[in-house]
């Protein structure tokens, strides 16, 4: 879901060099790790709101761009912040922070709290994490799972799906998705 994010911090992963892109429009790398739009560009492009989703940490975004819709997503990611620590990507805890600024921008923006709360509750929150928790932290330097055994780590890690849906809803997010699966559309 990364559209760029990593191209702004000091990580190896990044997604700014070919292949990424080549099918992207302009036929370039953009941060993006696919060779062209990935989900939330479709999502946001079937709707009628934008072509693409830019990062938030793009420091060029106008005011309508930040509107409409942006992502937090850093490739490399997981639940449990022991995967960032060699890639130093943006952990799910620093996604909420960035979040938080968000929203504080938000209403910087329109100017009336009112709406902008509004604005937040009708948003779409798209959640997708991959393998990396296991693919780092359990099988490939097996920090985790010289604690765990699979069972628990997997609680372990829902547990840390649960509080972040928990503090997006508290922030004012009504309406998500986690890994393509509807969790909670609050009212």
């Amino acid at each position: 879901m990364d559209t760029g994010n990593n191209n702004y911090i000091k990580t190896i992963l990044k997604g700014n060099y070919p292949p990424y892109g080549q099918n992207f429009p302009g036929h370039i790398p953009t941060g993006r790790f696919s060779n062209g739009k990935l989900v939330p560009d479709f999502i946001a492009s079937s709707l009628g709101i934008k072509e693409t989703v830019p990062p938030f940490l793009d420091p060029n975004l106008s005011d309508e761009e930040l509107v409409s819709g942006v992502t937090f997503a850093s490739a490399g990611s997981g639940w449990d912040d022991l995967s960032t620590l060699a890639t130093r990507v943006i952990s799910a805890s620093k996604q909420i922070d960035m979040f938080k600024d968000y929203v504080k921008r938000i209403k910087r923006i329109v100017g009336d709290e009112k709406k902008a709360k509004k604005m937040i509750r009708r948003a779409l929150v798209i959640i997708s994490a991959g393998t990396n928790d296991f693919g780092f932290n359990f099988y490939g330097i097996p920090i985790r799972r010289m604690e765990f055994r699979m069972g628990a780590y997997q609680d372990y890690l829902l547990d840390k799906v649960r509080s972040f849906v928990k503090e997006l809803h508290g922030l004012g997010c009504r309406r998500m998705i986690i890994a393509g699966l509807p969790v909670c559309h609050y009212k």
